[in-house]
């Protein structure tokens, strides 16, 4: 008989969605997306913000264009789904990917993250009116 201990499986956090996960400071990203209809539309936000620290902090997302700021309280975090955070245009087509920076506090990222549409039904919902 063989026994052996090892150490516990590694934790590899990545996106089984199609949004993108990173950290910013503080800030855990989650599923970032954009939804939008069209080239030049109008793209909402989703995904979740969650703040690991007990102080409140106001995150930015920012395109080209336009940005959005949201304020997540310490240790919780902001749904996109339920909190509506709409970019003016995203000036890339459906199926492609926005570089997107997001700020955090002191802290700052470049991501590129997915620009989706309503061809996935679970998505329509989230498509922002012109």
């Amino acid at each position: 008989m063989l026994a052996a201990c090892s150490g516990a499986p590694e934790e590899d956090t990545y996106a089984i969605a199609n949004g993108v996960n990173a950290e910013v400071g503080e800030i855990e990203i989650r599923s970032l997306l954009v939804v939008s209809a069209a080239e030049s539309e109008p793209g909402r936000v989703l995904g979740t913000l969650f703040n690991r620290s007990q102080e409140p902090v106001e995150v930015t997302i920012a395109d080209p264009d336009d940005k959005v700021s949201v304020a997540v309280n310490g240790d919780s975090s902001h749904e996109f789904d339920t909190n509506p955070a709409i970019l003016e245009s995203v000036e890339d087509i459906p199926g492609s990917r926005v570089t997107l920076t997001i700020s955090a506090g002191p802290d700052s990222q470049e991501l590129q993250v997915p620009v989706l549409d309503g061809t996935l039904e679970a998505y329509r919902p989230y498509l922002p009116l012109r």
